[in-house]
């Protein structure tokens, strides 16, 4: 004959004897590798900045000598060093940045990589492309003058 209730069950290993639970094992932390898109990103950004300081360089000179021998010749503007690639410069650090903003949102979607860098690539590229949507807008908000700066330029209608 038992005593024990049919409905009473027998307790866990670890309600039994404390001393044998299972304790936590302490897993020391992951360290997480860079994304490499991420990275990627970040470079885009960087190359395609330099890319606007070269272009903002070479169009300052172009000015500077339009503004020094008062002339708006396509012909001498084209024999000026390096007029040829101001718009191959321009467009290939606006593809850059674009690219950049995308792959830098690849980087910040990848798991258990750091996101550092995806996230700088991602904010600069944006930046810049805002800027120059900025600097767009204003440029095309500035009423032209023309007419006041070379009078003799104006054909009358």
């Amino acid at each position: 004959m038992s005593n024990q209730d049919p409905n009473w069950q027998k307790p866990a290993a670890s309600e039994e004897h404390p001393v044998f639970s299972e304790a936590p094992v302490f897993q020391p932390p992951v360290k997480l590798k860079h994304s490499g898109p991420g990275i990627a990103s970040f470079i885009m950004s960087l190359v395609s900045l330099i890319g606007y300081i070269i272009l903002a360089i070479m169009v300052i000179n172009l000015m500077a000598h339009f503004s020094q021998y008062q002339t708006m010749n396509p012909e001498v503007a084209l024999q000026q060093t390096g007029t040829v690639m101001i718009p191959f410069i321009f467009l290939g650090s606006l593809l850059l940045n674009c690219s950049g903003l995308v792959v830098g949102i690849i980087g910040i979607a990848l798991k258990n990589r750091k996101k550092t860098f995806a996230i700088t690539g991602l904010i600069i590229n944006a930046l810049i492309i805002v800027g120059f949507i900025a600097l767009l807008a204003i440029g095309l908000s500035i009423p032209n003058s023309t007419a006041d700066i070379y009078p003799s330029s104006v054909q009358s209608l």
